[in-house]
């Protein structure tokens, strides 16, 4: 999907050491990945969990694709965290935004005194788009 990487994808190079932070802040427009999720283009078949770790962490809160695809379109740009590398099912690295929110999850919104829900995700856009998450929990 053109427009959603802030910065040209193939500049972003995996590290060889520890180091996993990436500088200079978000990596994909939020905005235009939550546009996609608005019109359609980016539903639950769309998401693929990427680490074992973010399928159990979601079956233990007993959130559905779509309730994390209504958080993604809570987030604000002043949520971001950081950006990192993350290693996903196969050993792949990707290079994902960081984001962390207070989300009420039976009214389905941002509430100041909801549960705090980190998010780490990115996109895959080599042939199929998809939403690669990463992690999707919440705080621990």
């Amino acid at each position: 999907m053109p427009g959603l990487w802030k910065r040209d994808r193939s500049s972003l190079i995996p590290p060889t050491n520890k180091q996993r932070k990436i500088r200079g802040g978000p990596l994909l427009d939020l905005v235009a990945l939550q546009a996609l999720v608005s019109n359609g283009t980016l539903g639950e078949n769309e998401v693929w969990m990427a680490t074992d770790s973010c399928e159990w962490a979601l079956q233990n809160e007993r959130w559905s694709l779509d309730d994390v695809l209504r958080m993604l379109s809570c987030l604000q740009s002043g949520d971001f965290k950081n950006a990192e590398w993350c290693q996903i099912k196969g050993g792949a690295m990707y290079p994902c935004d960081v984001y962390r929110l207070r989300y009420d999850c039976i009214r389905q919104q941002r509430n100041a005194r909801g549960l705090e829900i980190y998010m780490k995700f990115s996109v895959d856009d080599a042939g199929q788009f998809r939403l690669v998450l990463v992690s999707c929990h919440g705080s621990r």
